[in-house]
């Protein structure tokens, strides 16, 4: 990720290619291997077909953050026009603010903060002037979804929950003022556009949250713990600690920062003393945590537990399968956070899969 070569007394004597080829892709973490290569001696090379085939790939990752960039670029314009400003998370900002080559970082969509105040003027703007199909659209409380030239995107009213309710209220206060009057917000250039990123601070505890939520609720994969370790190992000296060190703990996240911490700073290069929070009594339980990453690969879509019941379908047995699925998943994180994952559970249940359930006994339209 550093483009820094390894010191030679840690070189393995070979390497299985095709063994790590499948592991980043399913991981979503492919182009930053193929970046590396040329860190490795000639020795360690793959072999030539398997180098032009990774090549292919990269050339193919190059294009599709190109497409996402342009198409960022374009919204950004289109509604900054229509007098409403907005804020992109993660995805690209994080690639162009962190990853040494950013077109080496895999991303999939688009998910810019509007706030509650223009959301509305924002999804109109859109319905009327941008979407081709309002079939393809959907809105949950966060954000709007719809396709633009082949990509999504999420126009976010809130930029994510917490699930405790007083935590979240605290959170909600501290996301809004962070993406909506803080003076330290940045600005990346995708083509010719200046487009609005958060401030280090921000992303520090939004990205490993987001990362974090996705955990609890059935995996995540290498990327989203990369795009969190490269904050810290490139701008830990632009981050304010102490209001960190304090929000994760308004927030209810000491925890869960301390496990991430540990595998960031064990197994993704970050130095001890740039890594806030870090806490090696944490490190032995990070171990099974990130056994539980990798086997599921990116948000979880290669564990267990989605394999035997997949993340789309419908009818009674599929919704009774993703009970069985969420409960499963409840008791083994309950003893790691166990107020979080009580409320995360029955919000779960409550208000996806109960729902679903009532609703499979009508016939889906075809």
């Amino acid at each position: 990720m550093y483009g820094t070569p390894l010191p030679e007394s840690e070189l393995p004597e070979e390497i299985d290619w095709k063994a790590i080829i499948k592991l980043a892709n399913i991981h979503a973490v492919l182009g930053i291997i193929i970046d590396s290569i040329q860190f490795l001696p000639e020795g360690l090379h793959p072999s030539g077909p398997t180098l032009a085939k990774m090549n292919k790939f990269a050339l193919g990752l190059i294009q599709a953050n190109t497409v996402l960039e342009n198409t960022a670029a374009r919204l950004v314009t289109f509604l900054k026009q229509h007098g409403v400003n907005g804020v992109l998370l993660k995805g690209q900002g994080v690639a162009r603010s962190y990853y040494r080559i950013p077109q080496m970082r895999h991303s999939g969509d688009i998910d810019l903060y509007v706030g509650k105040t223009t959301y509305k003027k924002a999804v109109d703007l859109c319905l009327q002037k941008v979407v081709k199909n309002k079939n393809t659209c959907h809105e949950t409380e966060q954000h709007f979804d719809f396709w633009l030239g082949g990509v999504p995107i999420e126009l976010h009213r809130l930029a994510s929950r917490i699930y405790t309710p007083s935590r979240n209220k605290l959170f909600q206060a501290w996301t809004a003022e962070q993406l909506e009057h803080s003076a330290n917000q940045r600005t990346v250039t995708m083509g010719n556009t200046d487009v609005n990123v958060p401030s280090y601070d921000f992303d520090a505890i939004f990205i490993f949250y987001h990362a974090w939520r996705h955990f609890i609720m059935g995996g995540i994969g290498l990327r989203q713990l990369c795009d969190w370790a490269l904050i810290f190992h490139t701008h830990a000296g632009d981050i304010d600690t102490a209001a960190l060190e304090e929000n994760i703990r308004r927030f209810g996240m000491t925890k869960g920062w301390k496990l991430f911490a540990c595998i960031a700073v064990t197994h993704l290069g970050v130095p001890r003393d740039k890594m806030p929070l870090y806490d090696p009594a944490y490190c032995r339980k990070s171990e099974k945590i990130l056994a539980d990453i990798l086997a599921g690969g990116s948000f979880g879509y290669y564990s267990k537990a989605v394999a035997r019941t997949p993340i789309y379908g419908h009818g009674l047995w599929h919704g009774l399968g993703k009970v069985r699925n969420i409960t499963e998943y409840f008791i083994a994180i309950f003893p790691i956070i166990p107020v979080e994952a009580t409320f995360l559970t029955i919000n779960r249940l409550f208000s996806g899969t109960i729902s679903a359930i009532r609703k499979s006994h009508h016939k889906p339209d075809k």
